[in-house]
């Protein structure tokens, strides 16, 4: 049976207190694990059930949800950073159409080798970012 991960749960595992806007950032990245969001996407998600959470606010607890390693930060083309869900390795698929991200399971990468550095240089970890054009966007273009 797999286990039913809650953001407080979360929240404490990691060692953070909880806290509702905590709570309901974490919440938007558990309801959708896969996509990735603009910290104003998030913020206006939530604006409805948190009218007073402040823009800064949003940052703050995602600089905290990024250093406890719950989320990632994603670095755009245009300068817009990107937060997504981290709970387990994975890499990205970027769509060139839609501009979206998508989390995708890639088997090898572990084998890799540094080629031209130091033999005492050491890899923490490795960021795979495959372009394309997803599913969604190829059948759109391939309807008459």
């Amino acid at each position: 049976m797999k286990e039913i991960i809650t953001a407080e749960s979360l929240l404490r595992d990691r060692g953070l207190r909880v806290t509702p806007q905590r709570q309901g950032i974490l919440q938007i990245f558990l309801n959708d694990p896969g996509y990735h969001w603009s910290a104003d996407q998030i913020r206006d998600r939530l604006l409805g059930q948190m009218p007073g959470l402040a823009r800064g606010t949003t940052y703050k607890v995602l600089n905290e949800l990024v250093n406890a390693g719950i989320c990632e930060e994603l670095a755009t083309q245009d300068g817009i950073a990107l937060y997504g869900l981290r709970l387990k390795p994975h890499h990205h698929f970027f769509c060139t159409v839609c501009h979206e991200w998508s989390d995708i399971e890639i088997s090898g990468i572990s084998s890799l080798t540094i080629q031209g550095h130091s033999p005492a240089a050491s890899i923490d970890h490795i960021d795979v970012v495959i372009r394309g054009v997803c599913v969604k966007c190829s059948t759109q273009a391939s309807k008459p």
